[in-house]
């Protein structure tokens, strides 16, 4: 089910908890007497350090006593190799794997946690105290999903993992399906498969016979009370900081490039890692025939300025229709942001030439980079005045549709709804059941664990929400062509530094009308890009990657869907009023582009329904048998 992470090897071994004893089997056709070894690890290995057979995995220390497997890339592994070849541990490759699995014996697991430096999912079995640990990294760039069946606990980078799995259940959790339409997705440890949960970010657990335990080994920080720095001294503390997780994302055996959408994010990126690694870099950008869409002016001027060689693939309404299915398969949940399949496309196309991209992903949550985090500290600001200004003919029903009502609807909800679904109507008309107070009420709750400033409870709410959605979106869209995705925004060092910087260095305060465009947001890192960029390119408004919806509903392959496929399993299903989603169907061409937003998300959510539940479509057929075989 999961052979596209990991095509280069595969390795399972079997273990017994209880017995202290393991056994490696042959992962292509398992052989041999399995009675007493109630448990296994299993792992597809895409090479990246260490192409050798000496980093197969699992990897055992030197009397099999500890397992390991690990999915992602430790950057700082070798940094701490020479103190454990101080301790005496002596090593048989060069895989950040092995020094996980030092680090181990040597500090335990929370200690080892807290000195790597990167994006994974691990497992560790210890033979010796009859436990089984688990954990993700920081931020959540790299998944972990976990479930009990009938007494069996399994645990997979994939969901889809468990669906070949006998006894597993196919069933939807209704209360995820009102976070889903609301939010897009579903937060922190949630799945919409019933009984499925995610190890969140920083989080970790461990099984044993006598129970299971859990907690967090690292969470988003909040501001120290330091003194603030110079703005100039912040702005080379990040150059700094940037360069070297750039530097450390670079390391690997296999063929590093650059995902380029054309924004100051990526264009950093990629100017950074050319000024690393040196010559021939090469980036990745999706394009789009359509004018009002493409950012290839703004790509051609970054792939100039960084020294890359460029890539461009053309992103056509047939690619996207025609991928729909299979990306809904790869990425475990229905595909909410269109623009996913976009991701899809640029890592297909990429994979002929590289093995590894960098990407920069993150950034707007760390440096405040979306409007709403402007909005939101406007908001505040406006609240004592909005009933003498709301009078102002024009001036009011402005304010109303930017800040909402500033009688009804408290900061904390304004910005959560943000991020989500603001046409609760629509939600409403087609699942009337529908119970979307109580998501908002979870996320009210996630937002209240911040203690800082307003702003910065904002920053930390969406790195530990909506970034993840994303990260998780990279993740599953690249790895389908086994291709592995970097974020050196996330470096978790990086971060902390951002999030002790003086929030009047991320956003600004000021109500100016050239500060409510982009001059307000991401404020030091747009500093950052003039040292290498001009500020028409730096400066200019925020687009992000947008993709015209409505061609792809008018497309022939789309109505074909929606009318052999669609409509009817929503009648049968029941999740959705089919007679509403049909009413929009019928009049898609004229609705607003929200509401577009919207119609998709229904759509999405039955093409994921019948392959993850009903098991039907040549996706979600293929691997079943695959694996019954």
């Amino acid at each position: 089910m999961q052979r596209h992470r990991g095509p280069d090897d595969q390795g399972i071994r079997l273990f017994s908890l209880t017995k202290g004893s393991s056994a490696e089997v042959d992962a292509v056709s398992p052989a041999g007497d399995p009675s007493g070894l109630e448990g296994g690890l299993g792992f597809n290995r895409l090479s990246i350090l260490d192409l050798s057979p000496n980093g197969h995995q699992p990897m055992t220390n030197d009397d099999a006593t500890v397992i390991i497997v690990l999915n992602g890339e430790v950057y700082n592994a070798f940094e701490q190799r020479p103190g454990l070849e101080a301790d005496g541990f002596r090593f048989r490759s060069s895989s950040d794997t092995e020094v996980c699995l030092r680090l181990y014996e040597r500090h335990g697991f929370e200690g080892m946690l807290q000195r790597l430096n990167g994006m994974f999912a691990i497992a560790i079995v210890d033979l010796r105290i009859g436990a089984l640990w688990l954990a993700r990294d920081r931020l959540g760039i790299k998944p972990l999903y976990w479930c009990e069946v009938n007494g069996a606990l399994l645990f997979a980078s994939e969901a889809k993992a468990f669906l070949g799995y006998p006894g597993f259940e196919r069933t939807i959790d209704p209360d995820r399906v009102d976070e889903y339409l609301a939010y897009r997705y579903c937060a922190w440890d949630g799945h919409l498969l019933r009984g499925v949960q995610q190890i969140p970010p920083g989080g970790w657990m461990r099984f044993a016979p006598d129970g299971q335990r859990r907690g967090i080994y690292w969470t988003v920080p909040e501001r120290s009370p330091a003194p603030d720095p110079s703005f100039s001294a912040a702005l080379d503390g990040l150059e700094e900081r940037l360069g070297r997780s750039v530097r450390m994302q670079l390391l690997s055996d296999r063929k590093v490039g650059c995902q380029l959408s054309g924004g100051v994010d990526s264009s950093i990126v990629n100017l950074l890692a050319v000024r690393q690694a040196g010559a021939n870099m090469d980036a990745f950008s999706i394009i789009f025939d359509d004018p009002k869409f493409s950012e290839e002016p703004w790509i051609n001027e970054a792939a100039e300025t960084a020294g890359v060689r460029s890539h461009r693939f053309v992103l056509t309404p047939d690619d996207v229709v025609g991928s729909f299915e299979r990306c809904t398969w790869h990425l475990d949940r229905p595909i909410t942001h269109p623009n996913s399949i976009g991701i899809d496309h640029l890592a297909r196309s990429a994979s002929a030439h590289v093995t590894v991209l960098l990407s920069g992903e993150g950034a707007d949550e760390v440096f405040g980079g979306y409007n709403r985090f402007l909005w939101g500290t406007l908001r505040r600001q406006l609240r004592p005045f909005h009933h003498s200004l709301r009078g102002i003919p024009g001036l009011g029903a402005w304010l109303t549709g930017k800040f909402g009502d500033l009688d009804r609807m408290d900061d904390t909800d304004w910005f959560i709804l943000q991020s989500g679904v603001r046409r609760l109507d629509l939600l409403a008309a087609a699942r009337p059941e529908g119970r979307f107070d109580e998501p908002a009420r979870q996320r009210r709750a996630l937002f209240a664990e911040g203690s800082g400033s307003f702003l910065q409870n904002c920053l930390k709410y969406d790195l530990r929400t909506y970034l993840v959605d994303l990260l998780i979106r990279q993740d599953k869209m690249t790895m389908a062509h086994s291709l592995e995705n970097r974020v050196p925004f996330l470096d978790h060092e990086l971060v902390e530094y951002v999030r002790n910087l003086p929030e009047r260095f991320l956003v600004s305060a000021s109500a100016r009308v050239d500060q409510l465009r982009t001059r307000g947001t991401k404020i030091l890192l747009r500093k950052l890009a003039l040292r290498y960029f001009n500020s028409r390119f730096v400066y200019r408004p925020k687009v992000g990657f947008t993709m015209p919806l409505q061609a792809y509903f008018r497309h022939p392959r789309f109505r074909e869907l929606m009318e052999d496929v669609v409509l009817p399993g929503m009648r049968q299903r029941g999740l959705l009023r089919a007679s509403e989603v049909e009413r929009l169907w019928r009049t898609i061409d004229v609705v607003d582009p929200e509401t577009s937003e919207v119609f998709w998300s229904y759509v999405a959510l039955e093409i994921w329904a019948r392959q993850f539940v009903d098991g039907q479509g040549s996706f979600a057929a293929a691997p079943l048998a695959a694996v019954a075989g």
